[in-house]
């Protein structure tokens, strides 16, 4: 028989999601265990999604947000992000409504500079905080 997978101990701290259609990145989750929140992680998986859906010459990034998640609209509206549209009862489990949020087109100059400064403002606040978590970024 087979040996059931041994524990290393690791446990998942956060991750992001993210679908691509035609030209359009669509963040389906970014989330951070509760214990590891306020540390900088969030916006580093936010960071990397925009990284990839650039990488994939997407021209803009599209995603939904509670409208009670404060902290997760500012996080958004640092990065570039304005509202532009809500969804009625969009949360099954509360029937809570969603922002929908969308960057500007990713392409353009003013918007990768502001994105590449905000990445080195991450960096020295939290360091080199990818780096640190081990075995982490998959894709």
């Amino acid at each position: 028989g087979h040996e059931p997978p041994q524990s290393s101990g690791q446990r998942i701290i956060g991750f992001a999601s993210m679908w691509v259609m035609a030209d359009e990145a669509h963040i389906t989750n970014i989330a951070v265990r509760q214990s590891y929140q306020r540390q900088g992680i969030g916006e580093l998986l936010l960071i990397l999604t925009i990284d990839l859906a650039t990488e994939l010459k997407t021209n803009l990034v599209t995603l939904e947000v509670r409208v009670s998640n404060l902290p997760a609209q500012n996080l958004y509206s640092k990065h570039g992000f304005v509202q532009t549209g809500l969804r009625h009862g969009y949360y099954t489990d509360n029937r809570e409504d969603a922002l929908l949020m969308s960057t500007a087109s990713i392409t353009l100059a003013s918007f990768q500079a502001q994105f590449q400064e905000l990445k080195r403002a991450h960096t020295r606040k939290y360091g080199e905080i990818a780096k640190s978590l081990t075995g982490t970024l998959f894709r």
